[in-house]
């Protein structure tokens, strides 16, 4: 039996178990994110080719509660690292410790989440470790695009580090 995710809309098993302390989903949700991220973990191309996508796809498309400094702060950290390697074209490298140094930062109010995904972590799945990497780039580009609202703020505070 299959159970729809809350913040992604993606159709996962429904089970009983964990998620994620702040980024808001589904059991079977965050349980397929782990079975994502030990494809890549397995696989050094696509890990190297991905990884920071899929991270930033996932969190944005589960971004908790606005109230919570660490989930508010997910997402403004994780369209940063997103605008940085699709529209900046950043060495994925350099990323994190452009990351960290937001972190320092106290972040805006978010606008209301998305409730719509056209691609999430199950289209992913969905397209198995043969199309993985195309699958991840749609899917962090459909999670960047659906956040757009914070792209000049963001914009803003890359400049000022």
């Amino acid at each position: 039996m299959n159970h729809k995710c809350f913040a992604c809309g993606g159709s996962f098993v429904a089970v009983e178990g964990p998620t994620h302390k702040y980024m808001l989903s589904s059991p079977g949700c965050w349980k397929a994110y782990g079975g994502v991220l030990a494809r890549e973990y397995e696989n050094p191309m696509l890990f190297g080719a991905v990884h920071r996508l899929t991270v930033d796809a996932y969190a944005l498309q589960h971004p908790g509660d606005a109230s919570d400094r660490r989930a508010r702060q997910s997402v403004w950290v994780h369209y940063a690292a997103l605008y940085l390697s699709l529209r900046n074209n950043e060495d994925q490298s350099r990323i994190p410790s452009i990351m960290k140094k937001l972190t320092l930062r106290t972040f805006p109010v978010l606008p209301p989440a998305p409730t719509e995904f056209d691609v999430t972590l199950e289209d992913v799945l969905a397209q198995g470790e043969r199309n993985h990497e195309s699958a991840v780039k749609a899917w962090a580009d459909c999670a960047f695009h659906a956040w757009a609202e914070l792209g000049d703020q963001t914009v803003a505070m890359l400049k000022s580090l």
